[in-house]
């Protein structure tokens, strides 16, 4: 399945004008692939570099039938040839993104029934680091999941789509965000993966 080229419309400096109400991070689907936009004042170097180059650890929870896309990134530390192995040090903990159908234009969508006719599918993921409020771009990073993380997600989109109109959606997120701690959510999935797998 081909991927968006949407990674090669977007260079460092541009500003984007996507919807992104108050600084945090976003998931959404762009055409095949899928689009995360983190946006952040006073941002660090540590964490465009941590986007740019550090590694993804990607959870999948469902909770009061939402699914949520939960993302943490670590930078890199340490020696690439010889030496002790590289140590990840946290840049940003986790993220946790509600990810429900009643979101969405059901015309954006795309056509589930061809990732799950095709099980070895690598979902591909853009990741967009905006400065907030000004949503100019500092970092960009296009990678792929893996099939197993795919499979789940797209299982458990399909699963949960009939339990929340676009109305009850809002009152769904805002009663799980006051029941469940921040991190919580991330730390108890059990669908995880890394990015490039």
């Amino acid at each position: 399945m081909p991927m968006s080229g949407h990674l090669e419309r977007l260079s460092i400096g541009d500003h984007i004008h996507r919807s992104h109400e108050a600084e945090g991070a976003r998931f959404s689907w762009v055409e095949d692939s899928c689009e995360l936009v983190i946006s952040y004042s006073n941002l660090q170097a540590k964490e465009i570099r941590g986007v740019q180059q550090g590694g993804f650890e990607m959870g999948l929870n469902v909770v009061e039938s939402i699914p949520f896309f939960c993302f943490r990134i670590f930078e890199v530390l340490g020696a690439k040839d010889y030496g002790p192995p590289p140590v990840g040090q946290l840049v940003l903990p986790w993220h946790e993104c509600p990810f429900h159908l009643s979101r969405f234009n059901p015309q954006a969508l795309p056509c589930f029934d061809e990732f799950r006719a095709r099980p070895q599918t690598h979902l591909g993921i853009l990741v967009i680091l905006t400065d907030w409020p000004g949503m100019t771009v500092e970092a960009l990073r296009f990678f792929t999941v893996s099939p197993f993380f795919t499979q789940k997600l797209i299982e458990a989109l399909l699963s949960t789509a009939p339990a929340y109109t676009r109305e009850g959606y809002e009152q769904g997120v805002q009663r799980v965000f006051q029941t469940y701690p921040v991190n919580t959510i991330g730390d108890g999935c059990r669908v995880r993966c890394k990015s490039g797998d």
